[in-house]
């Protein structure tokens, strides 16, 4: 109940609050924030809350916070840069050199590439043992404080690919928790250009949990502290996460200067210093979300062309982008604007990624696709409408759907 009421409210309920007295000391759901103080963000601490993570398993169940409580942490993680690790660690079993790290990233890069397939419950259980494992050699090996702080950023790397598993799967409260261990890694490892990517992550959340103010303040946040100090494919994915955090509050001139921005930004090309988990921001993805963000502006007529270029050049892999934005066109031609509403091609563009639905677990994909046959709906009479409502009543069926 209590984590109920903090999702509703958008701050912070406790048992005790709701019942005094009567709160459990074995109380296992708690607020995602829970031990991560806004006044200190050292090192140690960071370390602390990993290993918590990594020991606690399945122990303890989060619930997503929002508003002041959350945007605090975001604020406050700018001005906790300065607070690097910066002692070698002299004691563990054995020691962490850097081709260990490079082969880190390298399975971390594999684990990406799977996510971008299809994502779903067994990439995420792999992606969280290796989180458990790099944690661990955090606080029981020895390195120096360069490799340390190399590989708190691997750590934070894989926490923010573990949030963002959650986060698809629907798993709110999970993907908030690991996003913001990633956030504290990226600080103790002057990863500046992570702890943005993070921090984006987060907003983007928000965003699909209609908390649009709270991702607005965020990437405000964020913008604040990259200026100067990211990459242009950075910037321009920076840009374009704050362009959907104003299209989904409908500020419809900030929304577009922001993709320009993004589009300008990404036209410098590749950069020598880009980080590797910025390999997949390129044209095809700024153009998709840019339709999704003109989708949820009203802008159905641009939404549409945007949506239907970005799925002519997505790769054969991308099975979820393809069903994510496939769904979208769908959504936009059953809305369109000034009587351009078109079921038989919103019909037909979601026919087209419903059989990969069973592939994916993503929670986003589903909750499109209700959206849909929600408003198609009332126009059940259609033949067309019909038949598919009935197609994706029979998928239902399936486990995954």
């Amino acid at each position: 109940m209590a984590g109920i009421l903090t999702e509703a409210r958008g701050e912070i309920v406790t048992v005790d609050q709701l019942w005094p007295g009567r709160a459990l000391q074995t109380e296992v759901w708690l607020p995602a924030i829970t031990n991560m103080s806004t006044d200190s963000w050292e090192p140690r601490e960071t370390l602390t809350l990993l290993d918590e993570f990594r020991l606690a398993g399945d122990a303890k169940t989060f619930f997503a916070v929002s508003g002041t409580p959350l945007t605090t942490v975001a604020d406050t993680s700018k001005s906790a840069r300065h607070l690097m690790l910066a002692d070698d660690k002299a004691s563990g079993r054995g020691y962490v050199t850097a081709d260990f790290i490079d082969y880190l990233e390298r399975d971390l890069a594999e684990l990406r590439l799977l996510d971008d397939g299809h994502g779903g419950e067994l990439v995420l259980r792999a992606v969280t043992h290796r989180l458990a494992q790099a944690v661990d050699l955090l606080n029981d090996s020895m390195y120096s404080a360069a490799t340390g702080r190399r590989l708190l950023s691997v750590v934070g790397q894989m926490a923010q690919l573990a949030g963002w598993l959650g986060f698809d799967l629907g798993r709110h409260g999970f993907a908030q928790r690991t996003y913001l261990l990633g956030l504290r890694a990226a600080v103790s490892s002057g990863d500046k250009q992570l702890g943005a990517l993070v921090l984006s992550c987060i907003a983007f959340q928000q965003t699909w949990r209609n908390r649009t103010h709270d991702a607005v303040s965020i990437m405000s946040t964020v913008r604040q502290g990259l200026r100067g100090g990211a990459t242009p494919r950075v910037q321009a994915l920076i840009a374009m996460r704050e362009a959907r955090a104003f299209a989904t509050t409908g500020m419809h001139a900030p929304a577009s200067a922001a993709l320009d921005r993004a589009l300008q930004a990404l036209a410098h090309g590749a950069h020598e210093n880009d980080p590797k988990w910025v390999y997949w921001m390129d044209s095809t993805v700024l153009t998709s979300e840019a339709g999704r963000c003109y989708l949820h502006l009203g802008d159905t007529k641009r939404a549409e062309s945007q949506l239907a270029e970005g799925l002519a050049h997505l790769g054969e892999n991308a099975t979820r982008d393809r069903v994510l934005y496939g769904l979208s066109l769908a959504l936009a031609h059953t809305r369109g604007a000034g009587g351009r509403q078109d079921l038989e091609l919103a019909c037909y563009e979601a026919e087209q990624v419903l059989p990969m639905l069973p592939e994916v677990g993503s929670a986003r994909c589903r909750k499109l696709i209700e959206t849909i046959t929600t408003e198609l709906r009332p126009h059940r009479t259609t033949s067309t409408v019909r038949e598919f409502l009935d197609k994706f009543a029979m998928l239902k069926q399936a486990p995954i759907c």
